[in-house]
């Protein structure tokens, strides 16, 4: 048995979304010595890399025109050939991580013979996310025939899967907010869905100081630290989560916001006890040396972030949304929830916290639930399960035809 994991292996880093998701099983399938699962490999000789090389070359107004069209669906959707950067047919399984990634194997894909999984990532409807996140409003109005087209790549992908890998029920809920057909999508497919609860690598929190970080970003060793890091952009729930911060630095000045994760679209507030860090490789150092971390989804697929923050061993104020519903299902934790854009009871939970001296015990918890749940070598095991299992199957299958 041949696993393709559709991604290529030196372009895996820890940070989130699926390179991140992808880094981490990577790293496990190294440790554990698995070695019929593989990656795209990096070519350095090959036409695509020999041409990232000349176009790094060109003047960056170039550069500039060429990425400004290159998110445009006339280069994804009729470009052609639509093939696959190696032969497919080598591999038993073909696993894509998003639904353009295999839409650009569309050709290569007629005659294949393998499984074909999906796991998509986003959170919200993939086309949506390009159209939305992507692309100004006054653009998209322009062309909005052309941009529409996009929905034809997610609508391949579900539909020539064999298998559409989930982390949760609950992580579909962006998609069904998000997209008008995806009902009738998961109607006609429901046969293909599984769910593997996502895993990470533990976070090392052995050489982190929380005093080093606030002193260095002008914080009381004594204050209390409530932080957040992500995207600043609606669907991670920033703007709500500055109305949050608003309320609270007008009642308290003992309270301090701790923010990472570049500063666009959205800035922050313009208050001395709301501090943007920016983009930073000491993320997991600034949540450590926080009280309380804020997660203000208004759509969350299945965040690694959670996992993160509940591995390092700090309670979690959260929106009841997505992927987020699926901890629910652990009574005792560490983990408040509140209805998105309630911010009321959130500034609630928030302040109970601080009053309540229950942060060690409640990110004990946290942390508990974490290491019994969702580690990384908990889900490489039940990713390699479920291929078997698959597999297994499919050639009882074919078996039985003979």
């Amino acid at each position: 048995m041949k696993v393709l994991i559709y991604y290529k292996e030196n372009e895996l880093h820890p940070v989130g979304g699926p390179t991140g998701y992808l880094y981490n099983l990577r790293n496990e399938l190294i440790k554990e010595k698995i070695n019929f699962i593989f990656f795209l490999s990096y070519n350095a000789n090959s036409r695509r890399e020999k041409a990232k090389k000349i176009f790094k070359k060109l003047p960056k107004s170039f550069q500039n025109i060429f990425y400004s069209l290159k998110r445009k669906p006339y280069m994804i959707l009729n470009s052609s050939p639509k093939k696959s950067e190696i032969n497919l047919g080598e591999f038993d399984f073909v696993h894509f991580h998003s639904t353009m990634q295999m839409y650009s194997c569309k050709d290569s894909l007629e005659n294949y013979k393998g499984i074909l999984l999906l796991t998509s990532h986003t959170p919200k409807a993939p086309f949506k996310e390009i159209i939305e996140d992507n692309i100004s409003n006054s653009e998209y109005f322009s062309n909005k025939k052309m941009y529409d087209q996009l929905e034809n790549v997610d609508l391949y992908a579900f539909n020539r899967a064999d298998y559409i890998i989930f982390p949760t029920k609950e992580a579909e809920e962006p998609y069904y907010h998000t997209w008008n057909k995806y009902k009738e999508i998961h109607e006609k497919n429901k046969d293909k869905y599984i769910y593997i609860p996502t895993g990470i690598a533990p976070i090392d929190t052995s050489s982190f100081s929380k005093n080093a970080i606030r002193k260095e970003y002008n914080i009381p060793q004594d204050a209390f630290v409530v932080c957040y890091v992500g995207r600043h952009n609606e669907v991670k729930g920033y703007d709500q989560l500055k109305k949050i911060g608003e309320n609270i630095l007008k009642k308290r000045n003992d309270i301090y916001f701790l923010i990472a994760g570049k500063e666009e679209p959205l800035k922050g507030i313009d208050n001395s006890h709301w501090i943007e860090v920016g983009w930073t490789n000491k993320a997991h150092e600034i949540i450590y040396s926080s009280d309380v971390f804020v997660l203000p989804n208004k759509e969350t697929y299945f965040d690694l972030i959670l996992l993160e923050v509940m591995s390092i061993g700090k309670p979690v104020v959260l929106t009841n949304t997505g992927g987020n519903k699926y901890f629910k299902k652990f009574t005792k934790s560490g983990l408040h929830y509140y209805d998105y854009g309630k911010n009321d009871d959130a500034v609630e939970k928030i302040l109970r916290l601080k009053d309540n001296n229950k942060i060690d015990e409640e990110g004990k918890l946290n942390k508990e639930i974490f290491n019994n749940n969702f580690t990384i070598e908990i889900f490489t095991k039940k990713y390699i399960e479920t291929i078997e299992k698959i597999y297994k199957s499919k050639k009882r299958s074919e078996k039985c035809e003979k």
